[in-house]
């Protein structure tokens, strides 16, 4: 479904934010004007600035509560423009763009460091390669991958399997598993494009 982590976050908040309000709405059979509309969303954000999983878009959160509580504003249309900016931002977003966001993320999240492959190159445990030749020849120019991307990493601390799932869990790629060496725990993971 989405790219950045940030993005996924953002829209799922706002995603769930419409939809509280929306229930809200059509549980009552009186009209809800926008002043009570914003207090409904207002409510509903205020508490996800504590939570931990918001930790990324606290300050949009505050911003948001913040253009709720205005005199004549509507948070409602407000979320919903930010909503239709997101989907535009996914329509634009390429493989190439994905790859990148992917890395970030093992080693945001992870702990995974990442680094260009070159031919002759010794390796280091617990980092992630990926072939130089690859970045050229599986994307377009306009970044629309066209051949699966491999990943080359000697896992000491984990399994292939716990790998695979961290990238498959983040919506970027589907991640299958190639080869796998047992004697020196060297791993071939494959990416091919994550379409929902």
């Amino acid at each position: 479904m989405l790219f950045n982590y940030y993005h996924v976050q953002l829209t799922t908040l706002i995603d769930n934010s419409l939809l509280h309000l929306y229930c809200q709405v059509a549980s009552t059979t009186r009209f809800v004007p926008t002043a009570q509309r914003n207090t409904l969303l207002c409510r509903y954000l205020k508490p996800k600035i504590k939570q931990p999983q918001h930790k990324k878009i606290k300050g949009d959160i505050k911003r948001m509560i913040l253009a709720g509580q205005r005199p004549g504003a509507d948070l409602e249309k407000k979320l919903k423009e930010l909503r239709q900016m997101a989907l535009e931002y996914e329509m634009k977003m390429n493989d190439a763009q994905r790859l990148y966001d992917l890395l970030n993320h093992l080693f945001d999240k992870h702990g995974f460091d990442s680094r260009l492959f070159n031919e002759g190159e010794k390796t280091e445990p617990e980092i992630i390669y990926v072939i130089k030749d690859h970045i050229e020849h599986c994307f377009e120019d306009n970044g629309k991958q066209i051949a699966p991307v491999s990943l080359f990493i000697e896992l000491t601390q984990n399994t292939p399997d716990a790998l695979i799932e961290v990238i498959n869990q983040s919506h970027l790629f589907v991640a299958t598993l190639h080869e796998y060496n047992t004697d020196n725990k060297q791993t071939h993971i494959q990416l091919d494009p994550y379409y929902c």
